[in-house]
């Protein structure tokens, strides 16, 4: 399991009545070193843990940076799209 001390924290959230549904408020701030980009857009990977208590402020949950490498994997290619192959009947 990744290290605790580890996480860039960039926010907090709360769970939305009793639907599974968290509402987080990000701090873009502390957020931005962390972006990428993929094909042309930006992204950044959060990921969001429930707190052990509700805090001082009523927030359930913690979002932090998801720096998760996994060794040896490289990005999908996108796949290269099939022109005017005949379809089979076949069920199968």
């Amino acid at each position: 399991m990744e290290n605790q001390k580890s996480r860039t924290y960039v926010g907090k959230g709360v769970k939305a009545g009793q639907f599974d549904l968290v509402n987080i408020s990000i701090c873009i701030d502390d957020a931005e070193p962390h972006f990428f980009e993929y094909n042309g857009k930006r992204y950044v990977k959060l990921t969001v843990g429930g707190l052990r208590e509700t805090d001082q402020y009523g927030k359930t949950h913690s979002v932090w940076v998801n720096e998760y490498k996994p060794e040896g994997k490289t990005e999908p290619q996108p796949q290269k799209q099939q022109v005017n192959q005949p379809q089979s009947d076949l069920p199968f």
